[in-house]
């Protein structure tokens, strides 16, 4: 399956926490300790007794998080998983210790293993983006491995799409300048999710038309009557594939615009991926080079009313060109 050749490089670059590391792990933990302890006393669970101990596992607990991010960068996922079961192990109420460690056993491929530690994750900080991305991912994975079509799947992969929607409710909430790179892998699954429920559907119809058809033609041997063969696949004719229009793709991203922007240069970039180049490299069109005034940009309405038209329309909008859904791959 092509979900097991994922790009490991680009998940492991930043679905994991990296905000404490610095070079040969010589870290000021005050701040993040402060940060979790102060967490935990709100939620009743530190006792003024246990203060001092509970602090010394917090701090623990984060030095053997940031040494599984730091193996996550050397894609030594085994070893990163052992060093976030020893956070886990010291403090057990952190959403973000078993969220990372479900990106290294998604890795790994250990799929049930990654979707519990997701589960986990959410159970204490419903608001983790990245436990309901893997969570909602891991569903969509478990599709593709079922070996039977049937609409069961279907309502099974809704499932999936229903926690990537709210992870991408979440990142859409935070201002953190890196979930906006977890943003795309959200909308990329997202996309990806919606396809694949579209060539399940594809699938059932098709099954659905062979038995029509069958039932039909005994029908008619045993009456005795001639069928309009081609009036009848005109009526049951499947879904034409969509035909998705380049201009609908961000010339950055390379994905479906969700806030086109007008920009005076004539052409139209996702407001994320526009503001980020334009925060690095200046007012400037990235492909034409040409000076931009900020104060004239304007949102591409039209642009954005005809790509909510073709997702009501389909249910899916990507640039995604699979014909089985089990060969898609996920992120």
């Amino acid at each position: 399956m092509g979900n097991r050749a994922s790009n490991h490089e680009e998940i492991s670059a930043f679905l994991s926490e990296f905000e404490y590391q610095q070079k040969n792990f010589s870290i000021q933990y005050d701040y993040p300790q402060r940060k979790v302890f102060k967490a935990a006393k709100k939620r009743n669970q530190i006792s003024h007794s246990s203060n001092r101990r509970c602090s010394q596992n917090i701090k623990k607990s984060l030095e053997y998080k940031v040494e599984g991010n730091h193996y996550i960068q050397l894609k030594q996922y085994k070893k990163a998983i052992e060093s976030y079961t020893q956070a886990i192990n010291l403090y057990d109420r952190d959403s973000i210790y078993f969220s990372n460690r479900s990106v290294a056993n998604k890795l790994l491929n250990r799929f049930q293993e990654a979707k519990q530690d997701a589960e986990k994750a959410l159970k204490i900080d419903e608001h983790n983006s990245r436990a309901h991305f893997i969570y909602g991912t891991i569903i969509l994975i478990e599709v593709q491995m079922f070996p039977d079509t049937t609409e069961s799947l279907i309502k099974q992969a809704q499932l999936g799409i229903k926690e990537l929607e709210s992870a991408q409710d979440q990142v859409k909430i935070s201002k953190n300048e890196q979930k906006n790179k977890l943003r795309v892998l959200i909308n990329q699954n997202l996309a990806k999710g919606k396809r694949m429920i579209y060539l399940i559907r594809q699938e059932i119809d098709k099954r659905n038309i062979q038995s029509l058809k069958q039932t039909l033609l005994d029908i008619s041997h045993r009456q005795q009557l001639q069928l309009d063969w081609n009036l009848i696949e005109q009526n049951i004719k499947r879904k034409i594939e969509i035909q998705m229009p380049e201009y609908f793709v961000c010339p950055i991203l390379f994905e479906i615009m969700e806030e086109p922007i007008l920009l005076n240069s004539g052409l139209s970039y996702d407001k994320s991926s526009i503001q980020q180049q334009f925060r690095q490299n200046g007012y400037i069109d990235p492909l034409t080079r040409q000076s931009i005034d900020p104060l004239s940009l304007i949102e591409n309405i039209q642009l954005r009313n005809g790509i909510i038209e073709i997702k009501k329309e389909y249910g899916w909008i990507g640039i995604e060109h699979e014909k089985d859904y089990k060969a898609i791959r996920f992120e």
